[in-house]
Formats: structure tokens, sequence, C-alpha cells
């Protein structure tokens, strides 16, 4: 009786496989999740852009002053766009 080997159920072994399946779908969408400083600088400059059409169209702000908010704007979508997708925190694919 010594040497008989304690086997595991089944459900056992199911229990274990759905919580590695269940931690590796963690880890995938921890990996895809957005940066959060660029997704609120996304939000923030799509506001701003839009605040700044707005204020144009109703005579508010000059054309010129329009043309500063759009350069503006462009850098900071560009900065924005680097903070999500520019940088890599792990090593793997680009797309």
């Amino acid at each position: 009786m010594a040497n008989k080997k304690r086997r595991h159920s089944r459900t056992v072994e199911l229990k274990r496989q759905m919580e590695q399946e269940k931690l590796a779908d963690e880890k995938s969408r921890s990996k895809n999740r957005w940066d959060p400083a660029g997704r609120a600088l996304l939000w923030g400059d799509l506001v701003f852009l839009a605040s700044s059409s707005l204020l144009e169209m109703n005579g508010l702000i000059t054309g010129q002053a329009a043309g500063l908010c759009t350069i503006v704007g462009v850098v900071l979508l560009l900065v924005a766009l680097w903070l999500l997708f520019g940088k890599r925190r792990a090593k793997g694919p680009r797309l």
C-alpha cells in the first residue's frame, strides 16, 4: 500500500486548467491595454480641437488663432499616439 500513488480527480485537473487559462487571458488583456496617460491626452486633444473649431465658427477667435490651435492639436495628437503605440513594454511582434 505504500507504493500506491495518489491520483487527482479529473475535476481538480480541469479546475487547474481553467485557472491557467484565466491567468493567460488577464495577461493578454493587460498587454493590450492602452497607456492611461496617452488615452487621457488623446481625449483632451479631441476636446481641445472641437472647442477651438466651435470658437472659430462662432467668430470668437481669429483664423490665425484657430490655425495655431490646430498646430498645437496636431502636436498633442502625435504625442498621444507615441504614448499609445510608439513605446513597447514587452518584446514581441510589432503591428
